[in-house]
């Protein structure tokens, strides 16, 4: 499972829960106000590809142009 991250519409309150793919955040609430105001909010990630390469990428060798 995933972790996500929420914001709450009425402290803006952010915060992160381990919840099923595809999760929307319904019904959750804010652990914070308490507020049923929440929503998903877009997170960026990091991974890793832990070779002997140290940085290689499978995404091409080049820079911008």
């Amino acid at each position: 499972m995933p972790i996500y991250e929420f914001r709450c519409r009425e402290c803006r309150e952010v915060f992160e829960l381990l919840r099923p793919v595809g999760d929307t955040g319904k019904g959750l609430t804010c652990p914070a106000c308490e507020s049923a105001s929440v929503e998903k909010i877009f997170s960026v990630f990091s991974a890793s590809s832990g070779g002997a390469g140290g940085g290689a990428s499978s995404c091409g060798g080049g820079g911008f142009t």
